[in-house]
């Protein structure tokens, strides 16, 4: 999610203890710093694009992470507000960035709540990472002037029903979509927020014979197919590419990467997507792993968000 709609509900966290807003106030930098802290991870984009996203949702958004990021904020706040209570900086903290870990599991990209003990990225995709109706919503709610305590109680409130709503809306779309491909052997469906349109689902089937990603409306059944592809099986070739460091990483960023083999005279090639996010006609996370005749890694490069790096292995 956004920092903003992230700050809102950590505000709203703090507001559960009865204090009122105030800029010095423990408890209320605690918990907004907490609700903030697991994005912090965006430093790693110094190494580049491809360590921002190994690391981005992986560690810091754990419940260790979470834990971790709290201690360093009640140790950070304790120092410049030494007559605050230890105890009550690392629960506020901590309560903030189970908000922020709660919210990011309900967008696409997910998080490793379970880390170390699971790596992949889970969600129930429900929420768009910037979602203007949620975010004009929780500021309604700060507009109503209430006592602190009873705006985060309708904070909470609110951002339940919004997410039942979604949740709604989600397994209507769901249901059409079986309905749609009834004819053929689905094995798998995901229905997702649209990257690019507010009333909308991006989608992935996948069937016996093909993964299909595509667009559906949320009022209307608007269909549009933005990519087909055979289902296959993996060559030795897609094989040896899926255990490179490079198709290690997509294993645990996505539920839906797909393997794509071109071979050559001299060489191999294996592009790698994550079929979950189209646009501008190609996927928007992908990798091409090239190998020589004997099957040596040559080069690997991911693709991402409109940028190529390459990948040491």
């Amino acid at each position: 999610m956004d920092s903003l709609s992230h700050a809102l509900v950590g505000v709203a966290v703090a507001g559960l203890s009865g204090h009122q807003p105030a800029l010095g106030d423990p408890i209320y930098i605690a918990a907004v710093l907490g609700a903030q802290a697991p994005d912090f991870d965006i430093v790693s984009q110094v190494k580049g694009n491809m360590a921002y996203l190994r690391q981005h949702r992986a560690f810091s958004h754990s419940l260790p992470g979470v834990a971790l990021w709290a201690a360093a904020i009640a140790a950070g706040v304790k120092l410049f507000l030494p007559q605050a209570d230890s105890g009550q900086l690392l629960l506020w903290a901590f309560a903030g960035g189970l908000s922020h870990t709660f919210l990011d599991y309900f967008n696409s990209h997910g998080t490793a709540i379970l880390w170390p003990f699971r790596r992949e990225r889970k969600s129930y995709p429900l929420l768009n990472v910037f979602d203007p109706i949620l975010m004009v919503l929780l500021l309604a709610v700060y507009a109503t002037r209430l006592p602190m305590e009873q705006v985060s109680y309708l904070s909470f409130a609110t951002l339940g029903i919004y997410i039942f709503a979604r949740y709604y809306g989600r397994k209507k779309a769901y249901e059409w979509l079986a309905n749609h491909f009834a004819g053929e052997f689905l094995t798998r469906i995901w229905v997702m927020p649209c990257l690019t349109r507010l009333f909308y689902w991006d989608f992935v089937v996948e069937t016996g014979h093909r993964h299909i990603n595509g667009r559906l409306g949320a009022l209307f059944p608007l269909l549009e197919i933005k990519a087909d592809l055979p289902r296959q099986e993996l060559s030795p070739l897609a094989a040896q590419a899926s255990k490179t460091s490079l198709g290690e990483f997509f294993t645990t960023f996505t539920p839906f990467i797909y393997f794509e083999e071109r071979a050559g005279a001299d060489e191999g090639k294996v592009n790698i997507y994550d079929l979950r996010y189209h646009r501008g006609g190609e996927f928007v996370h992908r990798a091409t792993i090239t190998f020589a005749a004997d099957m040596t890694l040559r080069d690997a490069y991911i693709h991402s968000l409109g940028q190529t790096v390459k990948v040491s292995e």
